[in-house]
């Protein structure tokens, strides 16, 4: 059974492991970075590179049945991540141990809710659906 992780920087590391986990999965390189901005960089068949900020939660929000992400950078003062600082955005549900995948233009606020249900979809036709925006973004 699922244990709770109260330590923010191993709920951060666990997603990072989870996330990359999920792209190698469904077929991607990766490497985890430690940079300003995004945690991993996939590369596709191609050989493009992605920059992915992965975003974890260890539990539901009360009874809503949702999680809370913090879609926000910086200390004092808070802003949005957009897409100069990432391409994709991963959050993860650690204890359902799954992702959901978008393009990081899908951000509209500081802090971001997923339904759970959102979790049920396919990782990989997430993956494809952000990597066809991103693309699409970068003509």
């Amino acid at each position: 059974m699922f244990q709770a992780v109260r330590n923010a920087v191993q709920i951060g590391r666990i997603g990072e492991l989870l996330a990359q986990a999920v792209f190698e999965e469904n077929g991607y390189k990766t490497a985890r970075v430690n940079h300003e901005g995004f945690d991993l960089i996939i590369f596709d068949d191609e050989g493009d590179s992605y920059r992915v900020e992965v975003k974890a939660a260890s539990a539901k929000d009360g009874n809503n049945k949702r999680y809370g992400f913090m879609t926000s950078r910086g200390s004092k003062t808070k802003r949005m991540i957009t897409t100069k600082d990432a391409d994709i955005i991963c959050y993860v549900a650690l204890e359902l141990r799954r992702c959901v995948i978008r393009c990081t233009s899908t951000i509209t606020r500081k802090k971001t809710n997923i339904k759970a249900y959102e979790f049920e979809e396919s990782e990989f036709s997430m993956i494809a659906k952000a990597l066809t925006e991103v693309r699409k973004r970068r003509c």
